[in-house]
């Protein structure tokens, strides 16, 4: 490709992108004319469809020229499905714009006193189209997109990469009634002055009178310059929602807060008023919609993406104070505290332009003033004194804002407490708080033990020994606080000493806890524990083990950390006895499990109650235990015994149970000729059997073997023949009877392997 070539089709594309580059705004309504074909089609409506268009005109944009010609594009969006369809072949030039006015250059706002930026430059461009579209139970959405964005804005990411979509909706309920949508009345300032209060009347008006609610809403994207479809700089057709939205620097920044400010630029859901106080110096996208309702159904959403210029304006001055309460437009009260003088911090602005002040105000019944920025105004006497201060005083441009301060000089907290230091009694709180120049209505005290009091004077009786930091808080009628903190020691002996055993009768060895519970007491207090046998111990608790039977008496003395003193003897408190002693038979030792019982028989003394024990699971609580054996071999059998004080003693022994008699039957037998398991038959003890017959059977239910006597077995043949019986599953029927016993007949089947 020749150079020549290439610099064309540079040029080509830059041109093109710079045409309607650094858009800063615009809108898209629509108006209906009435029936299509002039009036003589009743099935399709008219359309005027208008875009207005905002561009930077600064020369160091190098913004261009409108676009000429300009398309947009129609899609029909069924209500059911969602589904977007595009209205003709798609093409965004099917609806080129014919009719342009403009560029018209915007005029800035006539602010007084105020010098607005040389450099702002705002031009605008009419664009009109007439289209008839089908009366049709579908939305009909029109299109407009581009990018881009001036790259100096402020409250957003990249915006020199973020393009814009204008559109706007023409609900069913429009198509059938030719309803119009609103249209915006004003045009936004071209510059708002940073730290200075303004309005603006963005309301729309409605020829059919609709219902117009207006919000901050979320400003759409549309195209770039980075690709192709939805991504190219002018999309071709334009895309269908979902719009992608534009990403604001967050936090500081978001659609319902675009431009921050004190207080926030907001918009008034009814008249659509926007005001605030912007703080920042910058560009700032703002995006403003009126929604059309009728009858509670939205018609349409008119939707105004603009950008809003924040400088520094010339000869801005506002008398402002950081002190106090500006209870209404530049008038300050202010509330002096436990002093006679205060600081004035001074906020007005813009300071550069302020080239005098005076301050004015009583002191004394004398009017005093200051030309100090912020002066320090001290008072002779306490009580309100009302003053003003004036910027450029005498001048146009001059600010006024009012101030009353009120001056509570000698507010101070303050209390006494009495009571006796050793002795168990409440405490006498007595308020010495004062104030010369109000009056004190409120008492917060804090007696440090969790409890809090609101009346002036107290009687408090405290129920734990401590070191309590007694705190009071004083408030006057006008809301000044004094706070006095004082420590308070409370340790006063007990009046009664008295402590808690855990037990106090018990067999030797008998380990016994004490606990101190004389009030008031804590583990600050020093506690001696004397006991009759000689020895001491020390501590709020203390553990004791006797090791000899006796009766044994205490005594306790208690000391406070300030030294108050008090003590008590006890005499017979605690009785240590000697254990119990287990005694018991248990007859016979040695059983047959055809009659397995034993008897054992309890014959200790000088206890309240046993626990027989037969091998560690079962229990049994009578003084003579009858209990029989289910079970051969080996079993324990344990005593133990217990007195009133739970001291036990135990006995252990075994009885040992056999039995004479088994018959078991096998599952399986293999008479392959090996020599192992060549018979079926019963296996065991067979003494005692006054009845026995076995019958083997076959599936089919065919007799293979029977016998009356357990000694004999089946070798696997057919009633004692030569044949064989193969391998396989066969059933045995055995009855038999023991002495004394029920008949017995078992059903069962094995197995047969060869």
């Amino acid at each position: 490709m020749s150079f020549r070539l290439f610099f064309c089709i540079l040029f080509i594309i830059c041109f093109q992108q710079l045409k309607a580059a650094h858009i800063i705004g615009g809108d898209l309504y629509y108006e209906c004319l009435g029936y299509g074909n002039n009036g003589l089609d009743t099935n399709t409506r008219k359309y005027r469809i208008v875009l207005t268009l905002y561009r930077d005109c600064r020369p160091q944009q190098s913004a261009g020229t409108f676009d000429d010609p300009l398309g947009f594009t129609i899609y029909r969006k069924d209500l059911v499905t969602s589904k977007f369809t595009l209205v003709r072949n798609g093409n965004r030039n099917e609806f080129s714009i014919v009719g342009f006015s403009g560029p018209t250059l915007i005029d800035p706002p006539n602010y007084p006193c105020l010098e607005l930026p040389p450099d702002i430059c705002v031009e605008s461009g009419i664009y009109e189209y007439e289209v008839d579209l089908p009366i049709i139970d579908e939305e009909y959405h029109i299109i407009w997109q581009r990018c881009c964005r001036n790259n100096t804005i402020s409250n957003i990411l990249n915006p020199g990469q973020v393009g814009i979509t204008f559109t706007i909706t023409i609900h069913p309920e429009s198509q059938k009634t030719c309803n119009s949508s609103p249209r915006f009345r004003n045009f936004p300032p071209t510059v708002v002055c940073v730290n200075n209060p303004f309005q603006f009347d963005h309301s729309a008006i409605d020829k059919e009178g609709d219902l117009l609610v207006y919000s901050l809403c979320e400003p759409f994207g549309g195209g770039a310059n980075n690709g192709n479809g939805c991504n190219a700089v002018i999309p071709n057709p334009d895309c269908p929602p979902p719009f992608p939205k534009v990403n604001f620097r967050a936090p500081q920044y978001n659609y319902l807060f675009p431009m921050g400010g004190n207080p926030p630029v907001t918009i008034n859901s009814l008249t659509g008023m926007i005001s605030g106080e912007p703080n920042v110096q910058g560009q700032f996208v703002v995006s403003v919609c009126c929604s059309e309702y009728r009858n509670g159904v939205l018609l349409s959403t008119l939707r105004r993406d603009f950008q809003f210029n924040v400088a520094s304006c010339v000869g801005t001055v506002v008398a402002k104070l950081n002190n106090g309460i500006e209870v209404s437009k530049q008038n300050y009260e202010m509330l002096i505290c436990s002093s006679d003088s205060i600081k004035i911090d001074n906020s007005s602005y813009q300071q550069r332009f302020i080239n005098g002040i005076v301050w004015e105000y009583q002191n004394g019944g004398i009017l005093e003033s200051s030309t100090d920025w912020n002066p320090v105004l001290k008072f002779k006497e306490g009580g309100i004194h009302s003053g003003r201060f004036i910027l450029n005083p005498g001048t146009n441009c001059s600010d006024t804002a009012n101030f009353r301060i009120n001056v509570i000089a000698d507010l101070k907290s303050d209390f006494t407490f009495s009571y006796d230091s050793c002795k168990l009694g409440p405490v006498d709180f007595s308020d010495q708080s004062k104030s010369s120049f109000s009056k004190i209505v409120s008492w917060n005290w804090d007696f440090g033990d969790g409890f809090k009091g609101f009346d002036k004077n107290y009687q408090l009786q405290y129920l734990n020994p401590d070191n309590y930091a007694v705190k009071l808080d004083v408030y006057d009628e006008f809301g000044c606080k004094s706070t006095v903190t004082k420590n308070l020691g409370w340790f006063p002996a007990p009046n009664v000493i008295i402590f808690k055993p855990s037990a106090t009768e018990g067999c030797v060895p008998f380990t016994i806890n004490f606990k101190n519970i004389s009030f008031p007491t804590d583990s600050n207090y020093k506690f001696k524990w004397i006991f009759s046998d000689s020895t001491e111990y020390s501590g709020i608790n203390v553990t004791k083990t006797f090791d000899s039977t006796g009766i044994y008496g205490l005594k306790l003395e208690v000391t406070s950390p300030i030294g108050c003193y008090n003590s008590g003897s006890f005499d017979k408190v605690i009785h240590v006895l000697p254990p119990p002693a287990a005694k018991w038979s248990v007859d016979p030792l040695v059983v047959n499990i055809l009659n397995a019982s034993v008897i054992g028989i309890d014959s200790s003394t000088n206890t309240i109650g046993r626990s027989w024990i037969v091998d560690g699971k079962e229990f049994f609580f009578d003084q003579e235990l009858n209990y029989r054996f289910k079970d051969t071999g080996y079993h324990n059998i344990r005593l133990i015994v217990n007195d009133r004080f739970l001291c036990t003693d135990t006995l252990d022994t075994q009885v040992f149970v056999f039995k004479n008699y088994s018959l078991y039957m096998p599952n399986a037998f293999t008479p392959n000729g090996d020599g192992n398991n060549e018979v079926f038959g019963p296996v065991g003890q067979f003494d005692g059997l006054n009845y026995y017959e076995l019958n083997i059977y076959d599936r089919w239910g065919s007799l293979l073997f029977s016998s009356t006597k357990p000694e004999e077995m089946w070798n696997g043949k057919v009633m004692d023949s030569d044949k064989l019986v193969p391998s396989g599953t066969y059933v045995y029927i055995l009855k038999y009877k023991l002495d004394r016993k029920d008949p017995v007949e078992l059903r069962n089947v094995f197995a047969l392997i060869r």
